[in-house]
C-alpha cells in the first residue's frame, strides 16, 4: 500500500484498493507488546444497529482491534465502562415535520462520551450544519475539534460492499486527527477507499448534501425529459438517454464554478444578469428546448429570462 502522507486542505489521498489489514510482522510485534505489558488493541465502540454499524463492526474484525455494540444511547453506560479508543455512531438520524433534523439524542451521545470518557468520535451517520453547531454548543469548539470527526457514508448505506470498499471516502475533522485514523484504517481494518478527501467536519458536511442534492437534481432532469421527448415525439427516449451517456459534457466540472464567476469574463453581462442567470452563457439551445414543450420545469427554474438579453 502506498505510503500515507500529511494531507493538506482540500488535498486527495491515493490509496490502493487492497484489505487494509497490518503485515504480518506488525501483527507479531503488536502481539509480543501486549504480553509485555505494552500497547494495547484497539477498542472500538459502535452505536447502531443498521447496515452501517454492522459494516463497521466487519470493517475492525481484526487481530489489533477490539469491538463492542451498542444500541442507542439506553446501552451507553456499558460502552462507556468499557473504555473504547473511539467511538463510531452509525444510528440513523430521522426527519421532523419541518425537513429539521431529530439530533437530540445524537448530541446527547456525543456530549456523553467525550465529557465522561477520553474516547473519540467519529460520526458516520448524515448530518447537517444545524447539527453541527448544536455539538459545538454542547461540548465546545475545543472538544470540538479534539474529539469529533465526521466520516459520512457517500455510496449507498444499506451495501456492505459499498461502505466497506468506497471509491471515495471524505473525512472532516482536525488535520492530525484525520491522519490518525487514516493510518488506523491502514493497518487495522478492512476497510479499502481508493481516494481519502479530508476537510472540515463543516465542508465535509456541505459536500455530503451537496452530492445528495446533485443527484436529485440530475434525476428529475432525466424523469422530465424523458416525458419531454415522449410528448414531443420522434424519437426513442431510451436511445436518447443512451446518446447523452456518451456525451463529455456530463463530465464537465466547470459548471460547478458559479456562473457569476465565469460570467466576469463577459463584458456585456451585469453583474445582476448573472446573479440571475443559473445556466451556460450559451442559452439558445436551452431557451429553444424549453419553448417546445412545458415538460422542462427544472430547466424553467434553471435560467431567469426576465433579466437575460433576447
Amino acid at each position: 500500500m502506498n505510503d500515507v502522507t500529511e494531507p493538506q486542505d482540500g488535498e486527495m489521498i491515493e490509496m490502493e484498493p487492497t484489505l487494509m489489514s497490518p503485515p504480518d510482522g506488525g501483527q507479531q510485534q503488536e502481539e509480543e507488546s501486549s504480553e509485555q505489558g505494552g500497547q494495547k488493541n484497539l477498542r472500538v465502540g459502535i452505536v447502531g444497529t443498521n447496515t452501517v454499524a454492522r459494516a463497521t463492526n466487519v470493517a475492525y474484525d481484526t487481530k489489533g482491534a477490539e469491538r463492542k455494540i451498542v444500541g442507542g444511547i439506553e446501552d451507553l453506560d456499558s460502552l462507556i465502562d468499557w473504555k473504547p479508543n473511539v467511538v463510531f455512531l452509525c444510528t440513523e438520524l430521522s426527519l421532523l415535520k419541518n425537513d429539521t433534523l431529530d439530533d437530540a439524542e445524537l448530541v446527547n451521545i456525543v456530549n456523553k462520551i467525550v465529557r465522561t470518557s477520553g474516547a473519540g468520535v467519529c460520526i458516520r451517520t448524515t448530518i447537517n450544519i444545524e447539527t453541527i453547531e448544536r455539538l459545538i454548543q454542547a461540548i465546545g469548539w475545543e472538544q470540538f475539534q479534539a474529539k469529533v470527526m465526521y466520516n459520512p457514508v457517500m455510496g449507498d448505506a444499506d451495501n456492505m460492499a459499498d461502505i466497506l470498499t468506497p471509491d471515495v471516502e471524505y473525512f472532516g475533522g482536525d488535520e492530525k486527527a484525520i491522519q490518525a485514523h487514516v493510518n488506523i484504517l491502514k493497518h487495522l481494518t478492512h476497510f479499502s477507499a481508493t481516494t481519502i478527501v479530508p476537510g472540515t467536519v463543516f465542508e465535509v458536511a456541505y459536500a455530503k448534501m451537496a452530492v445528495a442534492g446533485f443527484k436529485a437534481v440530475k434525476q428529475t432532469y432525466f424523469n422530465q425529459l424523458q416525458d419531454a421527448v415522449l410528448e414531443c415525439g420522434g424519437a426513442n427516449p431510451v436511445i436518447v438517454r443512451r446518446m447523452i451517456e456518451q456525451a463529455p459534457d456530463l463530465l464537465d466540472r466547470s459548471v460547478m464554478i458559479p456562473t457569476y464567476v465565469r460570467a466576469r469574463v463577459n463584458d456585456e453581462l451585469t453583474y445582476k444578469q448573472s446573479r440571475s442567470f443559473s445556466g451556460e452563457f450559451e442559452n439558445a439551445d436551452v431557451k429553444m428546448f424549453v419553448g417546445m414543450t412545458d415538460k422542462l420545469p427544472l430547466l424553467d427554474e434553471c435560467i431567469n429570462f426576465k433579466n437575460l438579453k433576447g
